[in-house]
């Protein structure tokens, strides 16, 4: 296949302001780097053109099957008559743009940088067969993804199942505060401010729930002042958890030991008494829709969810025997490693599709397809 520059076989056409045309109503898309944005009156690119991030996404290449307004964040890129539209999209979506950024900050490409690129350029027809051969590999893998997101959702609805039907022989129930400390962890609502090499302060966002860990690399630091005032306050012990209070409330996520960080003012942690209370017990019935149905009760639809202490000593708690929490217990953490080995080999390969979407492309524009 010859191989020539991008000035050779395309035109770039340089984004503007939108603000002259743009129409709730009207005909024609507006587009930026990130998507559509909103509609407009005019247009300035044909239908079929590639939009590659100027500045903000540069990495995503968009494909606009009808005329389109792009703002100064998107360059359309769009094919002369020796390339076909559709071959000129998949080649964008397998060249690593990365390299030509060239900025400081936030990620930008120059028209300049972009008009070098070198692609290879079959004649038409063969571009239009390695199109149809792409698209039917990458039809065949998007029905075998959906599958799999298919098979991700039944098991999480499966889960919830598991947990539901695990406290259903329990009878009795208490509140939620005669079985556990609830504290508030952070006594002012105020951030402390940040603090270089300071300890790690840690909040909902900063939970990796799939993955099971605190991203404690990436959380905001705080005086050690302040992790001192919160040793004062609470001393963490084995099955502590935590619940978000805002936003995402409940969701409750299991504390790592030792005791090296201090948690935010968006959380509620969770003490529970294991005189009283299996603590695996309480955080799988924490985590149970009998838990998440009374924190959803009153939820206004108008506003962020948010859910203090008071009401969270007042959930309410299914009791049974000693012995019966242990069994409950074992049977769950059965099921649900069960549920979680299914859903790592299908993440596994949901990434594995990915990496082979990307070796479809690399064969298509290395002549081996």
């Amino acid at each position: 296949m010859e191989i020539k520059q991008w000035k050779d076989v395309l035109h770039i056409v340089s984004g503007k302001n939108q603000k002259a045309v743009e129409n709730p109503n009207g005909k024609y898309p507006i587009y930026g780097s990130g998507g559509l944005m909103g509609y407009a009156d005019d247009y300035l690119c044909e239908a079929g053109t590639t939009i590659v991030g100027r500045k903000g996404t540069i990495n995503r290449p968009i494909f606009v099957p009808e005329p389109f307004w792009n703002i100064d964040t998107a360059f359309g890129v769009v094919p002369d008559k020796e390339l076909d539209p559709k071959y000129l999209y998949y080649f964008c979506v397998h060249f690593n743009f990365m390299p030509l950024d060239k900025s400081t900050g936030r990620p930008s490409l120059a028209k300049s940088d972009l008009l070098k690129i070198e692609m290879p350029v079959p004649p038409l027809p063969e571009q239009e067969r390695i199109v149809a051969r792409i698209e039917e590999l990458f039809s065949q893998l998007d029905a075998g993804v959906e599958t799999l997101k298919k098979t991700k959702a039944q098991l999480a609805v499966y889960r919830q199942a598991v947990l539901k039907e695990a406290f259903e022989d329990c009878i009795d129930s208490v509140t939620m505060g005669s079985v556990a400390t609830m504290i508030d962890p952070q006594p002012s609502h105020r951030t402390p401010p940040e603090f270089e090499n300071g300890i790690p302060y840690i909040g909902i966002g900063d939970i990796d729930y799939t993955g099971k860990t605190i991203r404690f690399k990436d959380a905001r630091k705080v005086n050690p002042v302040v992790y001192e005032e919160h040793l004062q306050r609470y001393t963490l012990l084995e099955g502590d958890f935590v619940m978000g209070k805002i936003g995402t409330i409940g969701k409750p996520f299991r504390l790592p030991l030792p005791q090296n960080y201090t948690l935010s003012a968006n959380v509620i942690l969770i003490q529970p008494d294991a005189e009283k209370i299996n603590p695996e017990y309480l955080f799988w019935q924490f985590s149970s829709p009998l838990i998440t149905e009374q924190l959803m009760e009153g939820k206004n639809e108008t506003s962020q969810p948010a859910f203090g202490i008071q009401k969270a000593r007042l959930l309410q708690i299914k009791m049974c025997s000693p012995e019966a929490q242990d069994r409950i217990v074992y049977d769950i953490r059965e099921k649900i490693s069960v549920c979680e080995n299914i859903e790592q080999t299908v993440t596994l390969t949901l990434q594995q599709a990915e990496a082979m979407r990307q070796s479809i492309l690399k064969d298509a524009f290395e002549g081996r397809l």
